[in-house]
């Protein structure tokens, strides 16, 4: 079976945003900072995306009891008030996804579910994996070059983003 790039660059990009996040405090991770979303918020609204799209509509999975909370959906306040919570719950969001992504070959990618999101062309056409994939992908470099600059502004040094992507490999 042929592994999927696609599907590796999202798991990449979950190594990244790891990455980024490494070493923050947990009270600076609440923190809303020029009116923005926190940190915590950032990683929560990113596990939302994962939690909807692939498990639900992909993988056909439960929505997860935390990360499905409207509050962490675009538009969303940009506020968290527990960071380990968050922390744990995208995490079981991400082992959920990685259990049958893992198993997919690239043609999987091609199959279409019904989307009733709030994205007006996705509901008349259906979504595939492939499309879900490229938007969680280019969802979470957005946000992981949004952080990345956040603490670099505040002197912490957090490196360069993407990194070197071994899951595309």
């Amino acid at each position: 079976m042929e592994k999927s790039k696609l599907i590796g660059l999202l798991f990449g990009a979950w190594n990244d945003l790891d990455r980024v996040l490494d070493g923050l405090d947990p009270a600076e991770a609440v923190k809303q900072s020029d009116g923005g979303s926190s940190y915590a918020w950032t990683v929560a609204h990113l596990a939302n995306q994962v939690d909807s799209w692939a498990n639900v509509r992909i993988g056909r999975k439960s929505p997860h009891d935390y990360m499905s909370q409207e509050r962490f959906r675009f538009g969303g306040t940009g506020a968290a008030d527990d960071w380990q919570t968050i922390r744990k719950a995208a995490l079981e969001v991400r082992e959920t996804a990685r259990g049958y992504l893992e198993t997919m070959e690239d043609a999987d990618l091609d199959t279409v579910v019904p989307y009733e999101g709030s994205i007006a062309r996705l509901r008349e056409t259906g979504i595939n994996l492939r499309y879900a994939l490229i938007r969680m992908c280019a969802h979470h470099y957005f946000h992981i070059g949004e952080i990345a600059t956040k603490r670099d502004l505040r002197g912490q040094r957090v490196g360069d983003y993407p990194g070197l992507l071994e899951e595309c490999l």
